[in-house]
């Protein structure tokens, strides 16, 4: 049988503020007007903001997210955001496939894991080398491929029930890793699965979010250094991962129905001046 390679048309990196940058007819919030996808479109967006609306549906673009439309799709967008993308098309009826079982939109992938794949891609088909044609195509098969794993590996997880293995890593994760500014997405790439999917399987085996059961930890150790140490209280919140002290008594406020200041006051050390 007759094989096909994939054929690049365009390949880059796209800014909306770039070719939308007329502030009298687009700023942010402003949507594109709905089109109808003709090649194959992959993107991979780069940083938080703007929304893609998708055949009906809208998802708030976030870093990692990737696309993939095919021909027939119907897609606009709210500005502004950021992706690296590459249009082509395919006779392969193989490589179709492959790609009808991976398309749509997907969640943060994890970023790291596709960017330098998907920037190398780029970089390849617009060099002007002998052959850097063929050699983008195949890098191409080969992102799709490792994206299709990827999707299968989230898909298993949730299917063979490991979700109580995921989360039981996060939480050790963020046991040891409290103090320092940890993201969802941080602790998702930590346990190899995307942010989307380990927001969900996190609240659906703990009842709460990721951010207010890393707020409850640091508010835990917090607590104990309050009556166990001298610690100023802005030294003690910035010890436990708070980014300000303003912050930390308002979040200490609302869990404990007191002050940090009152707490160690009326509790421990009714002298102490923090």
């Amino acid at each position: 049988m007759r094989t096909y390679l994939p054929v690049i048309s365009a390949a880059g990196f796209f800014d909306s503020r770039d070719k939308f940058s007329d502030p009298k007819r687009y700023h942010d919030n402003s949507i594109t007007k709905l089109r109808t996808v003709v090649d194959y479109e992959l993107e991979l967006f780069t940083q938080d903001g703007g929304i893609s609306h998708f055949n009906g549906i809208s998802y708030p673009i976030k870093k990692g997210d990737i696309l993939l439309a095919c021909p027939g799709d119907r897609r606009q967008s709210t500005l502004h955001f950021t992706a690296l993308f590459v249009h082509f098309g395919t006779k392969d009826e193989a490589v179709k496939e492959l790609i009808r079982s991976i398309s749509g939109y997907h969640g943060d992938m994890g970023y790291e894991r596709f960017c330098s794949a998907l920037s190398d891609i780029c970089e390849t088909a617009l060099s002007f080398e002998n052959d850097s044609d063929l050699a983008a195509s195949g890098k191409l098969i080969s992102f799709l491929c490792q994206l299709k794993k990827n999707c299968l590996m989230h898909s298993n997880a949730a299917e063979s029930g490991t979700s109580y293995s995921v989360i039981s890593s996060a939480i050790e994760y963020m046991k040891q890793y409290y103090m320092e500014p940890l993201t969802v997405a941080a602790i998702s790439e930590h346990c190899c699965i995307s942010a989307s999917y380990f927001y969900k399987i996190f609240y659906e085996t703990t009842c709460t979010t990721p951010n207010a059961y890393l707020t409850r930890l640091r508010l835990s150790a917090a607590k104990a250094m309050l009556v166990s140490t001298t610690l100023p209280i802005a030294e003690i919140a910035v010890k436990c991962g708070f980014n300000s002290q303003a912050y930390f008594s308002d979040c200490f406020k609302k869990q404990f129905d007191t002050t940090p200041r009152a707490f160690r006051r009326n509790f421990l050390y009714p002298d102490h001046e923090s």
